[in-house]
């Protein structure tokens, strides 16, 4: 959702694309690129068309392939397992943490086999997995670890422990664009090499249409997109900001739930992008259904569940060939429970104030 100022910049900023005839190639490409690094505090980005396009690069970058696994979390959004899936490899899920609702290192750790290719965390709702000590299992066991950091743009440490980092950029992200985007953040040189490669057909970067690889994806960002994202960065940081004193307010006014035993809130953590701000219900999937209801037709505040379905509970027959006999407690009992109240970059206190009161109500008609 970008402010009118916002738009007005976009507006601007595709424009000169267009006057300058510099649409999907163009130098706006590597200076978003160059700025996008500076900011992460990493030595290479390579955006892409998308954060989908951006996982199955990045996998693709550190090697997996046909026969491989990937070991992740069921708790993400599609793209993460389809990232796998485009590999040609499987993805092997595992179990959460109870307050991060990311990957369980111990559980990650067990997991390993020698199939087991890559680790790829979710820093899920914007915050981080514990990277640190996914970091270390990989190093003991030679895998390669890439983060899928799609919802925690801006947060200090992303792309810092992992081979590769994913971003997206879509119009719903902390950091959205006029359209689909997305990027790899990489460390090494030779693997931004190959990411590079894998972006456009597998060509060499330094010679027009030469493949120096034998594959590769139609995958780099426009020009025109680039050049909108170079005009809106700047302002990442502030609405960061906003995201997070709304997420405090949330804290502030629901601690009452919380201490009450009612809601389950999210720690105020320097760790957290606040792309999404979640409540769980103490009292079970029926409550919490029913508090959506009444916040919807009462309180007139729409609420959403991220993500409805959870991979392992896909039904198509590939995902029952794999997953018909996983079960995964924690992460089930989560998702059973979780509910996202509204958040964005451009959220009026009184608006905020709006829902928090609604919410209130909303408890209290459906305590049972």
């Amino acid at each position: 959702m970008l402010t009118p100022d916002e738009q007005r910049t976009a507006v601007e900023c595709f424009a000169r694309a267009v006057a300058d005839g510099a649409l999907t190639s163009g130098p706006a490409a590597a200076e978003f690129e160059d700025a996008l690094a500076e900011f992460l505090a990493v030595p290479h980005a390579v955006a892409t068309s998308s954060g989908t396009d951006a996982l199955i690069i990045a996998l693709r970058a550190v090697g997996v392939g046909p026969g491989d696994e990937v070991i992740l979390p069921a708790n993400s959004f599609a793209a993460t397992e389809n990232a796998v899936w485009a590999c040609e490899a499987t993805p092997v899920l595992v179990d959460v943490d109870p307050v991060r609702l990311t990957l369980d290192p111990a559980l990650v750790e067990a997991a390993v086999t020698p199939r087991t290719r890559a680790i790829l965390p979710v820093h899920l709702y914007g915050r981080l997995a514990d990277m640190t000590a996914l970091a270390d299992i990989a190093r003991q066991h030679s895998l390669y670890l890439v983060e899928d950091a799609c919802q925690a743009i801006g947060v200090t440490g992303v792309g810092q422990h992992a081979d590769a980092a994913v971003l997206s950029f879509n119009p719903y992200k902390n950091f959205g664009l006029t359209g689909k985007a997305g990027a790899v953040v990489l460390r090494d040189a030779e693997l931004a090499g190959a990411a590079r490669r894998l972006a456009y057909h597998g060509f060499d970067p330094e010679r027009k249409n030469v493949k120096q690889d034998a594959f590769g994806l139609n995958a780099k960002i426009d020009n025109s997109t680039a050049a909108v994202a170079m005009g809106l960065l700047p302002r990442l940081t502030l609405n960061n900001y906003r995201r997070a004193f709304l997420a405090k307010r949330y804290l502030d006014g629901l601690a009452d739930l919380a201490a009450d035993g009612a809601a389950i809130l999210p720690a105020f953590t320097p760790d957290h992008a606040w792309h999404l701000f979640s409540v769980r219900t103490a009292a079970g999937t029926a409550a919490r259904d029913e508090i959506r209801r009444h916040l919807h037709t009462v309180g007139a505040v729409e609420t959403d569940i991220y993500y409805p379905v959870l991979t392992h509970q896909q039904q198509t027959p590939v995902h029952r060939k794999h997953f018909a006999h996983l079960t995964l407690p924690l992460t089930e009992q989560a998702h059973a429970t979780i509910f996202h109240l509204p958040l964005h970059n451009q959220m009026s206190l009184s608006e905020q104030d709006r829902v928090i009161e609604a919410l209130h109500d909303a408890f209290r008609a459906t305590a049972h």
